[in-house]
């Protein structure tokens, strides 16, 4: 009987502290977005999860642990994007893929702002949650890119320069979100921006048609 039961319950304690965690971090999001990650205390960080300081530790080691733990979170469902994306195949596959990250970082708000408010001062958070990410994402457009250009559909243009100004135009559809200059757009409203960032980038500023 013993044996039955035994297993079970750590489970249970187990899954308890994990929804306890997720509280937090979902807690410490919104105030490190707000005051930002050096200007926060333990403190406040465990009045915002309706905890008194020292039971925090019961949970991370400390503010540090924390902002990990946020990042982490951030990056499961990229990751997953990045995962189950094919290499896109005509420009309808480009936009699925912008589309379902603006709907990422928008859904994760308070973790994207401070995603990107940390990778200015922090060294470990730039080059172990961000770099990855990013060339990961990189090698996706540019075998896209490499595949458009071998197949004759896009002009002979320099891989890495093209890739670069790829990316920079996804981050500057959603800087103006997470700096809150614009407000946070509706699932139709980012389908449109997604195609109109996938046709400017494969069509240009140029009429069709004019030489």
């Amino acid at each position: 009987m013993n044996s039955k039961r035994g297993p079970l319950f750590p489970s249970q304690r187990q899954r308890r502290i994990e929804r306890r965690r997720r509280e937090i971090i979902a807690a410490a999001a919104q105030i490190f977005a707000q005051k930002g990650y050096a200007n926060t205390t333990t403190k406040e960080l465990a009045d915002a999860a309706d905890m008194a300081e020292g039971t925090l530790y019961n949970y991370f080691d400390g503010k540090r642990e924390i902002l990990l733990a946020i990042l982490n979170e951030m990056c499961v469902p990229i990751d997953a994007l990045l995962q189950n994306a094919q290499v896109p195949k005509t420009p309808e596959d480009f936009v699925r893929i912008v589309e379902n990250g603006l709907g990422i970082f928008v859904a994760q708000l308070d973790f994207t702002r401070t995603l990107l408010t940390e990778i200015w001062v922090d060294d470990v958070v730039l080059n172990d949650f961000v770099i990855q990410r990013l060339q990961h994402i990189g090698e996706t457009v540019r075998d896209f890119i490499a595949r458009g250009i071998e197949g004759g559909n896009f002009r002979p243009l320099d891989i890495e320069t093209t890739t670069l100004m790829v990316l920079g135009t996804f981050l500057a559809l959603i800087f103006p979100i997470v700096r809150g200059i614009k407000p946070i757009p509706t699932a139709e409203e980012r389908h449109k921006m997604a195609q109109e960032a996938v046709d400017l980038l494969l069509n240009g500023l140029r009429v069709r048609g004019n030489g």
